[in-house]
């Protein structure tokens, strides 16, 4: 569930009692006192505060005549391209890739022709750098899970003369046990009695490492943040430009809602003073759900790809003395792979509530070529198909070959699921899945070399046997094997 954030001072014995061993547990691993103090102030609003609803009374639907649209502009192209020297771009890679089985960076997954999301991340930096003349910074938010792997990785990639490190690190925030609201103790395995507190602490990551004193520092003063795993958000000069030409604060990109997307949560306006805000779908009254859900009242979901000014990111948290934003309680086992583990809390913050907190904010309508992010391996095996196409500048964009909606594709999880058994299912390469409208299987099925999918496809596989899918067959229409 999500809460809004209250963080007055509470002078309560009980409050003081209950945070001292979090306060002493998070300064034996040395986290700052900003970290520990920012924890508090959510600490006391997971025990005291309120359920953090926004009801229909409290936002207005946000229309398209209010935001700007990507299509219209071409001709802040040039402002950007001269921008491009004060931007940084962040990924935010932080994930793990658990639900498709891997316990290191999600951005390790291969996704196309053999490349991962940080081999297309730093082939298009490259690109970016070499294209433009412009070598601009390059910078990972990693978790204390995914740092190593995937420094380990970068190999001989650098931000050169920019002075500018390539890395910084998330914050760890102690997972609270449901029973009795004190830290969780995991002996046999430490490490997971701490959880990485969600995209929204790269705000604070940000002042705690000094990245952003050493950007503003050497003049840099725009930053492009986005998943790792979005291989979709990429630098783009009209977006930049844009920005810098309305002299903006904070832009977060927005696509169209559609039924798949309904329950995700969606932009609004505060009727209190009119600021756009982010409503997710636990903030939303149970009885006002189908309202939430309605995409043709509430049109526009957040991609979490934004463009912030790094001048007023410091002005608005220096004022604060943090970066307000809306709680999140995630409830789970203390440990994820076991469910018999003791249930614990684990609080978390989102990066685009941060949009309420900077005043003249926008959003801009993007279309979905900019928003192709990789949740599970349905949507990893549609990515690698030829759907989506490798372009000059080293992005994975959708086959403009392909004139209809995306194929809906359903995998039997207990053999699609994790990423080595995904991986071991399609040896060679995947189906072609450009005239596919739909593809589906139940069961245990192995793809030889060059299949092509037409229409929809179902295969069921009852046997107890793998079933092959010989190289070069069409397929169309439902085939079973037993």
């Amino acid at each position: 569930m999500a809460q809004a954030l209250s963080c007055v001072s509470v002078d309560d014995p009980k409050l003081s009692s209950l945070f001292r061993p979090f306060a002493l547990k998070m300064e034996q691993q040395g986290l700052p006192p900003i970290v520990i103090n920012t924890f508090k102030c959510y600490f006391n609003q997971f025990l005291y505060g309120a359920q953090g609803k926004l009801s229909d009374r409290d936002v207005l639907p946000v229309s398209e005549h209010e935001l700007a649209d990507y299509d219209g502009m071409d001709q802040f192209k040039a402002i950007g391209e001269a921008a491009l020297d004060k931007t940084a771009v962040i990924k935010l890679n932080g994930g793990l890739g658990t639900s498709m089985g891997l316990e290191s960076a999600k951005s390790l997954i291969p996704v196309k022709d053999g490349l991962s999301f940080l081999d297309l991340i730093l082939l298009q930096a490259k690109t970016v750098r070499s294209h433009y003349g412009v070598e601009f910074p390059q910078i990972f938010m990693n978790s204390f899970k995914t740092h190593m792997d995937t420094m380990l990785k970068v190999g001989d990639f650098h931000n050169g003369t920019t002075g500018i490190d390539l890395a910084f690190l998330q914050h760890r925030y102690p997972k609270i046990t449901a029973k009795d609201h004190t830290p969780a103790s995991w002996p046999q395995n430490p490490e997971l009695e701490w959880n990485p507190p969600g995209h929204g602490d790269i705000y604070t990551a940000m002042i705690t490492s000094g990245i952003l004193d050493a950007l503003l520092d050497k003049g840099y003063t725009y930053a492009f943040i986005s998943n790792s795993d979005n291989l979709g958000a990429i630098m783009n000069r009209r977006l930049l430009g844009y920005m810098v030409h309305h002299k903006l604060p904070f832009l977060m990109e927005v696509a169209r809602r559609t039924e798949q997307d309904k329950k995700g949560g969606h932009l609004c306006r505060l009727k209190k003073n009119n600021q756009l805000a982010l409503r997710e779908v636990a903030q939303c009254p149970d009885n006002e759900m189908d309202s939430f859900c309605d995409i043709e009242k509430h049109k526009f979901f957040n991609t979490n790809s934004i463009w912030v000014d790094l001048n007023v990111l410091q002005s608005v948290f220096v004022s604060h003395r943090m970066m307000p934003l809306d709680l999140i309680i995630n409830p789970k086992t203390l440990d994820p792979r076991d469910p018999s583990s003791p249930k614990v809390f684990q609080l978390e913050t989102a990066m685009g509530s941060a949009i309420t907190n900077f005043l003249n904010a926008q959003a801009v309508i993007v279309p979905r070529k900019r928003f192709a992010p990789v949740k599970t391996t349905n949507d990893l095996l549609l990515v690698m198909s030829d759907c989506f196409v490798r372009t000059d500048r080293d992005t994975i964009v959708p086959n403009p070959e392909r004139t209809t909606p995306m194929p809906q594709v359903s995998l039997d999880g207990k053999f699609y699921k994790k990423i080595d058994t995904f991986l071991a299912r399609f040896p060679k390469n995947p189906p072609s899945l450009l005239e596919c409208a739909s593809l589906v299987i139940e069961g245990d099925v192995r793809f030889e070399t060059n299949v092509r999918c037409v229409g929809d496809v179902r295969i069921v596989n009852t046997g107890k046997s793998q079933a092959i899918i010989k190289g070069g067959s069409v397929l169309e229409g439902v085939f079973t094997f037993e």
